[in-house]
């Protein structure tokens, strides 16, 4: 297991950010994967830069919004810690760029474009 995990802090609710992991798994081909206990962390086997592993993947509450944390407990046998942390933080980005993604932003005023 990797001594660190992915970690970000997403302004978005829990559970949009938990919809959010469950289709960037699906995305990843990940079908089978578990939740632990109904507020625990999901166990999936990805495959990842080639790399097939297992990764948990906790979302909770935190006190400045949602904390996303993803850690590879069972990596390819050889994989080097900069490829461990490569695959966490690729998992975390697309489950942050999914989210930003799904923003609807409003067009802004030609008063607040500003001329450039």
């Amino acid at each position: 297991m990797s001594e660190q995990s992915a970690y970000r802090l997403l302004p978005y609710a829990r559970h949009l950010v938990k919809l959010a992991v469950c289709d960037v798994l699906e995305q990843e081909g990940c079908l089978d994967f578990v939740r632990e206990g109904p507020e625990g962390a999901v166990q999936a086997r990805v495959t990842v830069y080639g790399n097939p592993g297992r990764f948990s993947i906790a979302v909770r509450d935190g006190p400045a919004g949602t904390e996303l944390s993803v850690a590879i407990t069972e990596p390819r046998p050889g994989l080097s810690p900069e490829g461990q942390r490569r695959a966490e933080n690729y998992l975390a980005d697309r489950v942050e760029q999914l989210m930003e993604n799904e923003l609807r932003l409003e067009p802004l005023e030609p008063a607040e474009r500003g001329t450039a």
